[in-house]
C-alpha cells in the first residue's frame, strides 16, 4: 500500500500529465472534427448529384482538403490549449470558485467560531491557515481549492455551519485540509477547469454572449439552432465541443481514485483524534447534500466531501461505477473501527 508521500508524488505527476495531455486532446479532437466536417459535405455532395453514397469516393478528397485546413487550424488549436493548460495550473482553483454562484471570503471577525476552529486545526497539523468561504446554502457540505496548501481555500456551506457542532465542524476541516495536503484539490481543479473548456467553448459557439442566461435544454438548443442556421460553421464545432465535454466529464470519474476519500478520512481521524465526530459529520452531511448552485457543475461535485446532487442515478446505484465518492455507510463503517483503535489507545 502506497504511504502518504508516495501519494502525494502520484498526484503531483498525473496532474502534470493531465496538463500534458490537453493539448493533445485538442489537436486530436480538431482534426478528427474537421476530417469528419469534409467526409460528410463530400458524402452529402455526392449523394445529391449521383443518389448513392460512396465513401471510397470522396475519402481522398476529404483527407486533402482537412490536411489543407489543418496545417494553419492545429497550430492555433494546440496555442489556444496551451494557454488555458497554463491557466489552470495557474488559476484553476479561482476558476472553479468563481464558476459557483454565492460563494464569499469571510474573515475571523465574520464566523469566529469557524474559523477558530479551523486555525486550531491547522496549528495542530503545521499548515498554513487557508481562506475560508461561505456558501450561502442551508444544505450541508464542503469542498476544498487550491494548488498549493499555501494558497488554498475551503468552503463550506451555511447548513454546515448552523447544524454541526464545533467538534464535528473541526473533523470536515481535517478532512478538507487533507485533500489539499495531499494535492488532491490540484489535480481535481485541472481536471475540471481543462474539461470544462470544451462544454464552455462549444456553448459559446452555440449561444454566443447569451449563453449565460440562455435555457440549456436539448429543445432550446434545436431552436436556436434552427433559427441561426445561416452559419452552420459555428454550429457544427460547438455540438461537437458540447458532446466532447459532457461526455467525457463522466469518464473524469474514473480517473480520480474514489480512495481519495477514505484516505482524507483517515487522516482527519488521525488529526482530532475523534473519528466518530467525522462519522456522524458524514451521516447529516448524507442526509441534505444537494447543493443547488452545483447541480449544474456536476464535476465540481467530485470535490466535495460529499455528493452534492442527491441521489444516485440508476446505472450508479447497479454498478457502482459511476460514483465519484465511496459509499457513505461504509465510510461511517470504517471510522467506527478506528474509534474503537484511539479508545484502545485512551485506556492505555
Amino acid at each position: 500500500m502506497a504511504t502518504a508521500y508516495e501519494y502525494i508524488e502520484r498526484n503531483k505527476r498525473r496532474s502534470l500529465i493531465l496538463l500534458a495531455l490537453f493539448p493533445v486532446s485538442s489537436v486530436l479532437f480538431a482534426y478528427a472534427a474537421v476530417l469528419g466536417f469534409y467526409i460528410l459535405w463530400g458524402l452529402l455532395k455526392y449523394a445529391h448529384y449521383t443518389n448513392v453514397f460512396s465513401f471510397a469516393s470522396v475519402w481522398n478528397q476529404s483527407f486533402i482538403s482537412a490536411h489543407e485546413m489543418c496545417v494553419w487550424l492545429l497550430p492555433f488549436c494546440f496555442a489556444v490549449s496551451c494557454f488555458w493548460a497554463w491557466m489552470a495550473y495557474r488559476q484553476g482553483d479561482r476558476i472553479v470558485l468563481d464558476s459557483v454562484a454565492g460563494v464569499r471570503s469571510v474573515s475571523r471577525w465574520d464566523e469566529f467560531d469557524a474559523y477558530t476552529a479551523l486555525e486550531n486545526i491547522c496549528l495542530t497539523v503545521g499548515m498554513p491557515m487557508p481562506q475560508l468561504y461561505v456558501l450561502e446554502d442551508d444544505s450541508l457540505n464542503a469542498f476544498a481549492v487550491g494548488m498549493h496548501p499555501a494558497q488554498a481555500g475551503i468552503v463550506v456551506s451555511r447548513g454546515l455551519l448552523k447544524r454541526l457542532d464545533r467538534v464535528q465542524l473541526e473533523a470536515v476541516f481535517a478532512h478538507e485540509l487533507a485533500h489539499i495536503r495531499h494535492y488532491d484539490t490540484r489535480l481535481m481543479a485541472i481536471v475540471i477547469t481543462c474539461t470544462a473548456f470544451f462544454a464552455f467553448a462549444g456553448e459559446m459557439l452555440i449561444y454566443g454572449t447569451d449563453r449565460e442566461n440562455a435555457d440549456h435544454s436539448w429543445e432550446s438548443v434545436a431552436n436556436r439552432v434552427y433559427f441561426h442556421s445561416h452559419c452552420p460553421l459555428f454550429v457544427y464545432p460547438g455540438f461537437l465541443l458540447m458532446a466532447y465535454g459532457y461526455v467525457l466529464a463522466p469518464l473524469i470519474r474514473f480517473a480520480l481514485s474514489r480512495t481519495r476519500e477514505s484516505l482524507a478520512d483517515a487522516q482527519a481521524a488521525l488529526t482530532t483524534r475523534h473519528p466518530r465526530a467525522l462519522a456522524r459529520a458524514l451521516w447529516r452531511i448524507s442526509q441534505d447534500s444537494r447543493i443547488e448552485a452545483l447541480d449544474g457543475c456536476r464535476l465540481i461535485g467530485i470535490m466535495c466531501i460529499e455528493r452534492p446532487q442527491g441521489q444516485d442515478r440508476f446505472f450508479d446505484r447497479l454498478s457502482g461505477m459511476g460514483r465519484s465518492h465511496p459509499p457513505v455507510e461504509e465510510r461511517i463503517r470504517a471510522l467506527n473501527d478506528m474509534d474503537g483503535l484511539f479508545d484502545d489507545t485512551d485506556k492505555r
